[in-house]
């Protein structure tokens, strides 16, 4: 036998040659058979022992529990949590706290925060809330051990990728927790010698590897109990383990109830999850999610064609976050801002953050479809405890990696946006613009400053590849979005802009986090080699790169300069001087998207909207109508002038003449709408034939819905004719989300400014209203002014066909 094959027999000799070629390696404490089989029957024989006594508890008294729970103070509660863990820590993710306090070299030299890292859910911050406990106890009692095998090894990733938790080693043999539902067979360790599935099973992920196993039965044990002391210490007066004591029905179940917060929530979901019974990879549920992000992301496209307002608000937020903006060392500006070339660069980056995003969201939506039907074809295959069919093994696979070069676009816009964003911008500097290169090197001006400002710290981790491996990219979201939402003053410090890309990371966090629920950890071995994924990708995103290449070679910036020269003032009331002004910002858009056109047009013979027939409908995009006024004094002595009104305030919507861009460029015919309080004065659209999505549209009536004062209010505003009265004040967020919840939407906030608004499933079979819409909270205030709550309107009438006609008072 060589050397080299003997180091292979001999653990200690190989983690030694490892950790010779990369010293940041751990190095494992080596298991013998006989060590690992005890610790092993060790851990089962208690861990069940703890979850059968708080069975029995639960079966009797759950309902008692929980009520004496609620009905205890803060302090009543902590002295219970003591009792039961005397060192248990004080804040939410204490492993991330200990990130903080202690060096990386003295983490891995053998932290002081052991427990922090190994039970990072067990902490006081969140088990004093009223609900958290009552759902851990009825999770762990009423279902086995193994039901949470997974999910408990995957939460301790920050304490082993820092070396603070070293699962020890043993080979030639694998571990098996999931479906074993008995203590003489959790954690039953199979050889591969002996058993010629064992080596298969681990390097799947149904097994584990022995050392990795007695961590996550370590989890288990410790929390059951914790749980179980917690449970008798709560009913001390009672005969606990009586069976003389007849068992009750379970009480309601709690995921059922709220507690402090009126809408759902997907911060609130993951902040509960460790307490929970693991949900399964719910596709149905991403896909809504997905849907409505692709949505949104081709109404952003068509905002930008067709609002001048939205197209100016667009680029000069984008202009705030390019770090061109951020002052150098020496106090200077950039050397682009002197001239058009910061123009060029942030058009190109919207233009090609639009329709790449797009492209992105519309292709990971298809793959969700694909991968609902192949977990509809495998129903009954699919277990965690057996092997995966191959062809859906192979489709997670892709969707996996699909799912994580996807993260990467929101994640570079974050680094570039972030430290240039308005609120943060004074904390960092640039280096001196190098000539030769168009790179930008920022850096902080202060980490000792950052040590305490713990908010800045979580921003920053984002920025650092190194730190989202070490912390999980979902775990930092997770941190960040919370930090906003308890802090007014965190809250403050998040541009809008950078909220939307949090709330884009957030959601492609969510699905890495549902996959992660599938197996404890990354398997050994993929189901496809990392270059066929790679390919597969390649060609999925075949026309992203098309696109890409084209936007390259078009010029940007001739037609949008001066920005001034968009100024839209749709939020006055129509004069003939608005209306001019109005038709102005009209014709400059059209212009800049027609020279946008043309370029596209000359390398490929095809504009966008041709590129994209497949993927992209057809919109029509609205113009104003001439002024035709009515003098104010011109009023209908039959009392007539109402009826007026309502009229010209239905026609804003339904009865103006509409271009639909579905030609090589856009007509230079100026299509009219109602826009006075006069008679119609309409031009022919230069396109009659309109797209079978159009047709089915204009053939749609949607449901009239009759509401509160204050809905009427809401929705009067989102659909305002500004033809007729002056243009109503602003609308308070919370106002909209009751509005919309009183015509049938469930309302789920997602992390960062994104809601989810989801039509009831009961409220109609027709299909425009079956899909979803998302909406972003104004930030940092929470009031929607009205060109916003317009276009808010503009969506909600291309999304469902809704007017202002469409709403009554009740």
């Amino acid at each position: 036998m060589s050397s080299n094959d003997s180091i292979y027999d001999d653990p200690a000799r190989f983690f030694a040659a490892m950790q010779s070629m990369n010293p940041n390696l751990p190095t494992p404490r080596i298991l013998s058979l006989p060590q690992a089989k005890h610790s092993a029957t060790s851990y089962s024989k208690a861990i069940f022992a703890d979850r059968d006594a708080l069975l029995a508890i639960l079966d009797r008294y759950e309902e008692t529990i929980q009520k004496r729970w609620a009905k205890k103070n803060g302090e009543q509660r902590r002295k219970i949590l003591l009792v039961a863990y005397p060192d248990i820590p004080a804040t939410h993710r204490p492993d991330f706290e200990a990130l903080r306090r202690e060096s990386a070299g003295q983490t891995k030299a053998g932290t002081r925060f052991y427990d922090s890292f190994l039970l990072p859910s067990l902490n006081l911050e969140d088990l004093l809330k009223p609900r958290i406990l009552p759902l851990m106890l009825n999770a762990r009692a009423r279902n086995a051990p193994d039901v949470f095998a997974n999910a408990d090894f995957n939460s301790v990733h920050l304490g082993q990728v820092a070396q603070a938790v070293i699962p020890a080693y043993l080979s030639g043999y694998t571990m098996i927790l999931v479906g074993q539902k008995s203590a003489s067979a959790y954690g039953n360790i199979l050889s591969w010698d002996d058993d010629h599935d064992a080596f298969d099973k681990m390097s799947s992920g149904i097994g584990i590897q022995p050392g990795e196993g007695l961590v996550t039965l370590e989890i288990q044990q410790r929390k059951l109990a914790f749980l179980r002391s917690c449970a008798e210490t709560i009913l001390q007066d009672l005969p606990l383990y009586d069976t003389n004591v007849p068992k009750q029905p379970p009480p309601p179940d709690l995921s059922s109830k709220s507690d402090d917060s009126e809408w759902p929530s997907l911060l609130k979901e993951i902040l509960e999850a460790p307490y929970r019974t693991p949900d399964p990879f719910d596709l149905g549920r991403l896909k809504t999610f997905v849907s409505a992000k692709r949505d949104e992301a081709e109404d952003h496209i068509w905002l930008l064609r067709e609002d001048p307002s939205y197209f100016q608000d667009t680029v000069l937020d984008w202009s705030e976050h390019r770090q061109e903006k951020i002052l150098s060392i020496n106090g200077g500006k950039h050397p682009a801002l002197k001239d058009d070339t910061f123009l060029e660069r942030v058009l190109r980056n919207i233009v090609s953050d639009a329709y790449l995003g797009f492209l992105a969201w519309d292709k990971l939506r298809r793959f969700l479809d694909e991968m609902e039907g192949l977990k509809d074809k495998f129903a009954g295959l699919i277990s965690p405890s057996l092997a995966l069919p191959r062809e859906y093994e192979e489709a997670l696979c892709h969707f996996s990696h699909f799912v994580e070069q996807m993260t990467q676009n929101p994640i570079l816009g974050y680094k570039i946006g972030m430290p240039a964003s308005p609120p943060l911008r004074s904390h960092y500097s640039r280096q001196p613009q190098d000539p030769t290169t168009t790179r930008i090197r920022t850096t902080s001006k202060s980490s000792s400053y950052m040590k305490k400002d713990h908010f800045l710290w979580l921003l920053e981790r984002l920025l650092l590849d190194d730190q989202v491996f070490l912390m999980g990219l979902e775990n930092i979201l997770d941190e960040v979005n919370r930090a906003i939402s308890r802090d007014k003053q965190n809250r403050e410090r998040v541009s809008s802009w950078v909220a939307r890309v949090l709330s884009d990371l957030s959601l492609l966090g969510e699905l890495r986090r549902q996959l992660g629920l599938l197996r404890p950890g990354p398997p050994m071995t993929e189901a496809v080699p990392h270059e066929e994924q790679k390919e597969a990708f390649m060609q999925r995103m075949k026309l992203s790169g098309y696109v890409r290449e084209t936007f390259r070679k078009v010029k940007w910036s001739a037609n949008a300069i001066p920005l001034s020269k968009f100024n839209y003032p749709s939020d006055k009331r129509s004069t003939a001087k608005t209306t001019e002004a109005i038709q102005t910002a009209e014709r400059h858009l059209d212009l800049f998207w027609d020279d946008v056109d043309s370029q596209l047009r000359k390398p490929t013979g095809k504009n966008l909207q041709s590129i994209l027939a497949d993927i992209l409908s057809p919109r029509e995009i609205r113009r104003t109508a001439d002024w035709t006024g009515v003098s104010a004094n011109c009023k209908a002595e039959n009392g007539q002038l109402g009826d007026l009104t309502a009229k010209a305030a239905l026609l804003e919507l339904e009865t103006r003449t509409e271009e639909t861009v579905t030609s090589s460029e856009t007509s230079k015919i100026r299509p009219q709408k109602i826009k006075t309080r006069g008679e119609t004065s309409e031009t022919p659209s230069a396109h009659s034939d309109h797209d079978h999505h159009h047709q089915q549209q204009k053939a749609y009536q949607p449901p009239g819905f009759t509401v509160s004062k204050r809905g009427f209010k809401v929705f009067s505003t989102l659909f305002h004719d500004p033809s007729g009265d002056d243009p109503p004040g602003e609308i308070p967020w919370s106002e909209f989300l009751s509005a919309m919840a009183s015509v049938g939407f469930s309302i789920r906030k997602l992390d960062g400014s994104a809601w989810v608004f989801e039509p009831s499933s009961t409220a109609t079979d027709d299909d425009m209203w079956r899909r979803s819409i998302i909406f972003h909270e104004p930030h940092p205030n929470n009031k929607i002014v009205y060109r916003v709550a317009r276009r808010f309107g503009r969506r909600l009438e291309r999304a469902y066909g809704w007017t202002r006609g469409s709403f009554s008072r009740g």
